[in-house]
């Protein structure tokens, strides 16, 4: 199964693929993820948010793909299940 995406063609190709990582800010401000994204598009193949960074409340990271994806970044979505209950 192929995803499609940029990471799996530069892969694909052989080529070194280029990433970046964001962190979602804590709070609903999509400035930041705004701020720190313009620094990134052109740059890196894919961009790695990380999710329940430091085990405090942030902003979804699966919100903050859609937003970088608005922007033209392809984001990579970091799930992990540790500091979460079984609900």
């Amino acid at each position: 199964m192929k995803a499609g995406s940029n990471l799996e063609k530069m892969f694909a190709a052989g080529h070194l693929a280029v990433t970046g990582e964001l962190g979602p800010p804590r709070g609903a401000d999509a400035h930041h993820i705004h701020e720190k994204g313009k620094y990134l598009v052109g740059l890196v193949d894919s961009v790695n948010v990380t999710d329940n960074q430091t085990a405090v409340v942030r902003m979804a990271s699966m919100a903050v793909c859609r937003m970088l994806m608005d922007m033209g970044i392809e984001p990579n979505l970091q799930m992990v299940c540790r500091d979460r209950n079984r609900l």
